[in-house]
């Protein structure tokens, strides 16, 4: 049975404050629902059965914790979205210029604008349709392990990346001084995408302690 703590741990994990305000958060939450809890056992309800009434009659957690998200930090996804195309962009510009530069010294190695803008737009579309995805079966299922950002985005993109060595062993001569990291480029921006969604969230607490402590 999902106890009062658990639900009200959930609606306040990873939100945009420190962790004096999110303590706040969680006692105001709890008095509510432990009023609410009280009012129902004295109409009849069991212990058990209260609870059981008042988190449903409380709502989904995941829609609430994005109602306060937005409440601390109103443009929150938005900006992270924007913050993780960024990031990825540049690592994997970063990563292309090094492989050029260690297989092709010799060269007179450069990274286009244009080939950095098309990365951006690919890695914009993907990511915001990730996102939007991941959105859509939060709103359908609860199952916490099931809708972790590292399961749900990185597992498809792993799987993806044992289809694409398929092709290597089909036409080895095609990834030869470095092209063979093509075949893992889904799996390694992805990693880098919920690396950068983890550094988000970590750089704006830390500077909201910061502030506080100021």
């Amino acid at each position: 049975m999902k106890t009062v703590k658990h639900f009200v741990d959930a609606i306040v994990s990873d939100l945009p404050i420190n962790e004096h305000e999110k303590v706040d958060v969680k006692e105001e939450l709890t008095i509510h629902l432990n009023d609410h809890i009280h009012e129902l056992m004295i109409k009849g309800y069991s212990e058990e059965e209260a609870v059981i009434h008042a988190i449903e009659t409380f709502g989904n957690e995941r829609k609430l914790n994005w109602e306060l998200k937005k409440t601390y930090f109103p443009y929150y996804k938005i900006i992270r979205y924007i913050w993780n195309v960024l990031f990825v962009t540049a690592c994997l510009s970063l990563l292309s210029y090094t492989t050029m530069e260690y297989y092709y010294p010799q060269n007179d190695n450069t990274l286009p604008a244009y080939s950095v803008i098309g990365g951006f737009a690919i890695v914009a579309f993907v990511s915001g349709m990730g996102e939007l995805i991941c959105e859509s079966i939060a709103a359908e299922y609860k199952y916490k392990w099931f809708l972790n950002p590292w399961f749900l985005f990185m597992v498809p993109s792993l799987l993806i990346g044992l289809v694409s060595m398929t092709n290597y062993f089909e036409n080895p001569e095609q990834y030869q001084n470095g092209y063979f990291i093509d075949l893992f480029v889904i799996p390694i921006s992805t990693f880098l995408y919920l690396f950068s969604r983890q550094l988000f969230t970590v750089f704006f607490v830390h500077k909201n302690k910061l502030k506080n402590i100021n």
